[in-house]
């Protein structure tokens, strides 16, 4: 990017293309994406959100996208594999309550948003 923003995803793009990470963390984040888009998604339709809904619905990602931010950073500061092993368990619970706190999120609003793993038949 040219200006100094980063991209809303980027922390994401940077654990699915770090080899420091495992297929868990690829999944979740792949989870992640899916249940972010779906929500989106359902955010556009007729489910009436007012602007302070989706004012709540901003902030509250915005508290799960900062703390599997911040456990990223922890991985990436971890100076050799034996400091980072936990700092990789704590990304993976990070990622699946992102996931869980998404869904949960869109639940509440009306909108169906669940993670769509390669191997579901739906």
């Amino acid at each position: 990017m040219t200006d100094e923003t980063e991209h809303w995803n980027a922390v994401l793009a940077e654990i699915l293309l770090s080899e420091k990470v495992g297929v868990a963390h690829v999944r979740l984040v792949g989870d992640l994406i899916s249940v972010q888009a779906q929500l989106s998604m359902g955010m556009q339709g007729p489910v009436g959100l007012s602007l302070a809904d989706r004012a709540d619905i901003a902030e509250e990602l915005l508290v799960l996208e900062d703390t599997y931010k911040e456990v990223w950073q922890t991985v990436v500061a971890a100076p050799d594999i034996d400091r980072r092993i936990p700092e990789l368990k704590r990304l993976e619970v990070a990622l699946e309550e992102a996931v869980e706190g998404v869904a949960a999120v869109a639940r509440r609003y009306g909108i169906t948003s669940e993670p769509r793993r390669l191997d579901d038949d739906r």
